[in-house]
């Protein structure tokens, strides 16, 4: 009989799962500069790890989108948001993006007021 040996896995830290956060913040400067717009989320109970996640699956679902300077704390989320790919991407657009976000991916929190500018 051959025995299995399952090895305990670490508890992950959702905070730690943003890789994409961030990352793309050289698309900022130099021949591929864009100017993102900021996005702002009236919330209640948000915790800042699990909005990191949360964000993050963004530029998963989303994969021209370039997220940076996340700011978080229990009652206001807020980010900047864009694509170095998509010049024409408007503030419309990208409300129109978040809200199809919100709806598919419930978020872990109560959102209570949506901003894009």
């Amino acid at each position: 009989m051959t025995s299995i040996i399952y090895s305990r896995r670490d508890k992950i830290n959702l905070s730690d799962v943003d890789y994409n956060i961030e990352a793309g913040k050289d698309y900022l400067e130099g021949t591929s500069k864009f100017k993102p717009v900021k996005v702002e989320l009236n919330v209640s109970n948000a915790k800042t790890d699990q909005v990191h996640y949360w964000i993050n699956e963004i530029t998963n679902q989303y994969a021209d989108f370039v997220v940076t300077n996340v700011k978080a704390d229990p009652n206001k989320i807020s980010f900047d948001i864009g694509s170095p790919s998509m010049e024409d991407l408007t503030a419309e657009d990208i409300e129109f993006r978040m809200k199809e976000y919100l709806d598919m991916n419930v978020p872990p929190f109560e959102v209570k007021e949506l901003k894009v500018q």
